[in-house]
């Protein structure tokens, strides 16, 4: 059973909840197409042309490279896939610790090329936390290092293989001496189960640094209504120089709230074979996402409570403010 203390941080996540939800679903002004000017859309408004300027940037020097090595210009009606995303993220954990996240990414389309390339920059490789940390929304304090930045091509055939989809990526860490890297993956959205629409992944992937490894991700979604979508996750991976496997399963209600709004209600648990098959931690969260800005500004907040088992299952709250920032066309 829990504890006096775990039912009262439950249940301030449940107050931060109806707080963030209740006045923003309820007042129209928000997420009305047209908000009123003031200072914060002016503001807003005066970074659009900055970020409009790089965008047009780094279309520019995708569609560069592109005629470089193709010798040709892009299609006249072809819409550039190339972006960069920024986010910054902070959380402000129960024991006073506050840990930011500031991390980069960047793809570069280019659509002449055989096999759909994609030059891809990445500030921070996924793989190198763990699958807690990622499947949770708290920050883990990376910063942008030159030395775990990562860059390369990645190739995306148009064609299918038995109704998988494929891509790979080759490159290298930004570091002395090079780290080489390459991933394949295998992706298969298959034929609804009823109502359910599931979808599996499957990744092999080898550094020169760490060895290889494999991630294995099952998706099944069914919609509830018009509002409400269920969703479960469940990640099986295994890295050879560690020699175990890591398991998550992730149980999700999103509810879309407007155009702009959307609140995700989720619950979790961690599993490790390391030193026999058991659960190391589990987890319960919700995500209140707001477009705040056109398609291209997006911020997220998440109060989460964590019940570690290294910890006797104490439960640990804390609360994270994301903000995501596209340039693309």
């Amino acid at each position: 059973m829990w504890s006096r203390e775990v039912y009262v941080k439950v249940a301030l996540l449940l107050v931060t909840v109806i707080f963030l939800a209740g006045p923003l679903s309820a007042s129209e002004s928000l997420d009305s197409d047209k908000p009123e000017a003031g200072f914060f859309s002016r503001t807003l408004s005066g970074a659009e042309s900055t970020r409009d300027t790089w965008s047009e940037r780094w279309v520019d020097f995708a569609e560069g490279v592109d005629h470089y090595f193709s010798k040709e210009n892009a299609p006249p009606d072809y819409k550039n896939e190339s972006y960069v995303k920024l986010q910054l993220k902070q959380t402000w954990e129960e024991r006073g610790d506050i840990q930011t996240d500031i991390r980069v990414k960047a793809k570069f389309d280019l659509p002449n090329t055989q096999r759909k390339a994609k030059l891809f920059f990445s500030s921070d490789e996924y793989t190198e936390n763990s699958l807690e940390e990622r499947v949770r929304s708290n920050s883990t304090g990376e910063r942008f290092r030159r030395k775990e930045s990562v860059s390369g091509i990645e190739i995306t055939p148009d064609d299918e293989w038995n109704k998988w989809k494929r891509s790979a990526r080759l490159g290298i860490k930004l570091r002395a001496p090079l780290v080489t890297f390459g991933r394949y993956r295998l992706r298969r959205p298959m034929e609804a189960w009823g109502e359910w629409l599931p979808e599996f992944t499957q990744e092999i992937w080898y550094f020169s640094d760490r060895g290889w490894g494999a991630t294995s991700e099952f998706e099944i979604q069914r919609p509830l209504s018009e509002r409400f979508r269920l969703n479960y996750l469940t990640v099986l991976e295994f890295e050879d120089q560690y020699d175990f496997f890591e398991n998550v399963h992730v149980l999700s209600l999103n509810q879309s709230l407007s155009d702009r709004s959307k609140l995700e209600y989720r619950v979790g648990a961690v599993f490790s074979t390391e030193f026999r098959t058991q659960m190391t931690a589990y987890f319960v969260g919700t995500s209140y996402s707001y477009k705040l800005y056109e398609d291209w500004i997006f911020l997220t907040a998440s109060p989460e409570v964590f019940f570690p088992k290294d910890d006797g299952w104490n439960a640990e709250a804390s609360f994270t403010i994301a903000l995501d920032v596209y340039f693309s066309e």
